[in-house]
């Protein structure tokens, strides 16, 4: 996975908005951080694993849409783990944080930040880690911030995304954010 590519389509994606909307100069890192809680939330309910009380536990990987004559399949837990990633890249972007300055995001740290117990443990530790960074306001410390990013990819994995799959799937969204953005969302 390019986080190069990906935090610079964030910036677009981010700029874009801030000058639409108006938001030049608000701190928007609260809001962010509240959206990114939400978004993981909604997550874990396409993953569903948690739900002891349901006989439904399998996760929403597979959707399929009819668009007029043809018939769009989707996988609605990548799509929420990909909202999320938007999320976390603008969350970096805000903070003034660089990729090539990153001193632990990097793949072979991905496996440390595993909750071998399990997906349920895992979402625990990363909504505990968002937690941790609206803690530090109104200034968030990169360390946190890597830490946060590395629970999530170790989520990924555990969800059995790839990078390559998780790339194109923030690509194709990006897109769609952009649409969205020209269509007055």
């Amino acid at each position: 996975m390019n986080l190069t590519k990906l935090f610079e389509m964030q910036r677009e994606l981010d700029e874009r908005i801030v000058k639409e909307k108006g938001l030049e100069g608000k701190d928007l890192l609260p809001q962010k951080i509240l959206a990114l809680q939400v978004e993981l939330g909604e997550c874990a309910n396409e993953w569903r694993g948690f739900k002891f009380w349901s006989k439904d536990q399998k996760s929403r990987t597979l959707k399929i849409h009819s668009d007029r004559d043809a018939y769009l399949e989707t996988n609605p837990l990548l799509e929420e783990y990909i909202d999320c990633l938007h999320f976390i890249l603008s969350i970096g972007l805000e903070i003034g944080f660089e990729i090539e300055d990153a001193r632990y995001l990097h793949k072979h740290n991905v496996q440390v930040y595993k909750d071998w117990d399990g997906i349920t443990e895992q979402f625990s530790s990363t909504f505990s880690a968002i937690s941790d960074l609206f803690q530090d306001l109104p200034r968030v410390e990169e360390e946190n911030y890597e830490e946060l990013f590395l629970y999530f990819l170790a989520l990924g994995e555990m969800l059995d995304f790839t990078w390559e799959q998780i790339e194109a799937a923030y690509t194709a969204k990006n897109a769609v954010n952009h649409n969205r953005q020209s269509t007055g969302y």
